[in-house]
């Protein structure tokens, strides 16, 4: 008798066994079903976040360049000089690129939305490797200020927004009132350089802007030359930060600069997450493991007789335990089946659950490297939870299985001790997923009860974007007139104004105490500053601890004034 013919007479038993058995059948595939599933789950996460290459042609020669100040900014973004700095004098980098965050207001269709876009130098699309699927990208002479109404949408945007209509090429769409011309659409992978980014444009500044060596707000990307180390390029971009710090001391002292796999800086902050993620489903399937194996040791006890009868027609001890094991693996391919399909069912969900910030979210499904995972992932859950029982039912002595007697044997012995040693590991690995589960709820906790400085009870937000050509005046008139209205709504007690939430603002300002020595170039403390209206801390609950608020007197023109926390007069 071939193999062959073995196997399906060992897959035709193994079905009718646990046909035979439908309550224990769904049980145990149930248990593989949610173990195998949230293992495949994660590791679609895992895999599109962590291991697969980015989109982009060639994206292991892809850097982030970022400006440094130890120990207070490990990284930071680029001043524009020190970018045209780089640009001239680097002979490491292929290309380099520098893109600014921005958002627009698209008006013209059905209502109004405000689009988060990004401004790119020259050669952004050429540097990726991620040509325009439609059109063109920009010129040379489009990064001159006046030259600069083009635009390039990216695939999502102008599929939901315009249709996919190959003719907008060409035609013109309203952001934050100015005219631009539409000149491309962007390849469907490209999300640069934040996964909403919808739009961009190219990044006119003037002359003067680009001779700007203290502010910091572009964020440089480039593409290494071939057969240069990232090693290489860290001591030459170093050697012409040494340079700038030289020519520019008022600005640059102390500051230098590093070069970052761009995998590793969208991927970085989520990977320890991830890590312990990935543990606490391993730490799941193991326990679903141990959990079929307790069934199926059970459920040898009552095929004893069964096992010694086919030892007694001369079946082989292998031949049972590939029997045997055979089952184990048809368990384990039906809970795989259902693993895949829950785990379809979570990567759909998983975007709208996901924390903030997760990169690449959009890009996580399924695809052949985690269906090939879930494969490895059964067949090793087969032979986990299967062979021990296997070897157990197997040594069973044929004399005693025969015997009525055969329960109090020392097979019978031998299976109840490793069924109780089957719970104590359950137990043990239950327990570290509830220790850790603890510890979460704990630190959620901490954050919860956490004292952020306002009070959050009852306070409603909005945001208002306005066009970024509004002149100054129409915009505090605006605010003005609407922070009125609101005020005069029914219970409403105050209205303020600022130009971010609460904890999520990420401006610095760079400041002297007077009175003191002044601090060494390079050397100036910084710290978060918003620009509120007077009646802002009302409305947010913010107590006064020692002199005033702000009031309507300080305005443009009057002595300059400012409100510190506790934290920053400490």
């Amino acid at each position: 008798m071939t193999d062959m013919h073995e196997l399906r007479l060992d897959l035709r038993y193994g079905l009718r066994v646990l046909a035979r058995r439908p309550g224990f059948t769904l049980v145990a595939v149930l248990a593989l079903a949610l173990g195998i599933g949230a293992n495949t789950a994660i590791f679609s996460v895992v895999n599109t976040v962590l291991i697969r290459p980015l989109p982009y042609s060639d994206p292991g020669r892809l850097m982030a360049v970022r400006e440094t100040f130890v120990p207070r900014f490990p990284t930071f973004a680029v001043a524009p000089g020190s970018f045209l700095e780089w640009r001239a004098q680097s002979t490491t980098f292929e290309s380099l690129v520098a893109v600014q965050a921005s958002a627009f207001n698209h008006t013209g269709g059905e209502e109004p939305e405000r689009l988060p876009g990004a401004r790119v130098s020259e050669g952004f699309f050429d540097m990726l490797g991620a040509p325009p699927a439609l059109g063109r990208g920009f010129t040379a002479s489009e990064m001159e200020p006046g030259r600069d109404l083009v635009v390039v949408l990216s695939h999502g945007l102008w599929e939901r927004r315009f249709g996919g209509d190959p003719e907008l090429v060409g035609e013109a769409i309203t952001l934050s009132d100015r005219r631009y011309t539409v000149i491309g659409v962007a390849p469907r992978s490209l999300a640069f350089p934040n996964q909403d980014t919808q739009l961009w444009t190219p990044l006119a500044l003037t002359a003067e802007q680009w001779d700007n060596y203290g502010g910091h707000y572009l964020r440089v990307t480039g593409r290494l030359d071939p057969d240069v180390t990232i090693e290489q390029a860290s001591a030459e971009m170093r050697t012409i930060a040494s340079r700038i710090e030289q020519a520019h001391a008022s600005s640059n002292t102390g500051w230098s600069v590093s070069v970052v796999p761009l995998h590793e800086l969208i991927v970085g902050d989520a990977r320890p997450a991830l890590r312990v993620l990935a543990g606490a489903v391993g730490l799941v399937l193991l326990i679903a493991c141990a959990n079929v194996a307790n069934m199926l040791l059970a459920r040898a006890a009552g095929r004893e007789k069964e096992i010694a009868v086919r030892a007694a027609l001369g079946a082989s001890r292998r031949r049972i335990v590939r029997q045997l094991l055979t089952e184990s693996l048809l368990l384990a391919a039906a809970g795989a089946t259902g693993g895949v399909l829950l785990a379809a069912w979570g990567t759909t969900a998983l975007p709208s659950l996901a924390p903030a910030g997760l990169p690449r979210i959009e890009q996580i499904g399924l695809d052949g490297w985690t269906l090939l995972f879930t494969l490895g992932v059964a067949l090793v859950t087969g032979v986990v939870f299967g062979l021990v029982p296997a070897l157990q039912a197997s040594r069973s002595g044929m004399s005693e299985a025969l015997k009525d007697g055969g329960r109090g044997s020392s097979a019978g012995r031998r299976r109840q001790l490793m069924r109780n040693s089957l719970v104590v590991a359950e137990v043990a690995l239950a327990v570290m997923l509830l220790i850790g589960a603890g510890l979460l709820i704990r630190s959620f906790s901490v954050l919860e009860d956490a004292d952020p400085g306002f009070n959050p009870e009852n306070a409603l937000v909005a945001q208002i974007n306005l066009p970024g050509t509004t002149e100054e005046a129409e915009r505090r008139t605006f605010y003005g007139d609407v922070m009125r209205r609101i005020d005069a709504l029914p219970g409403v007690v105050a209205v303020g104004a600022t130009q971010s939430f609460p904890i999520t603002g990420d401006y610095l300002l760079g400041f002297q105490i007077e009175g003191r020595p002044k601090p060494a170039p390079g050397e100036m403390p910084s710290t978060n500053y918003y620009a509120v209206t007077p009646d802002f801390f009302r409305a947010m609950g913010i107590p006064l601890l020692r002199g005033r608020w702000f009031t309507d007197d300080d305005r443009e023109g009057s002595p300059r004034v400012a409100v510190i926390n506790q934290a920053m007069a400490e």
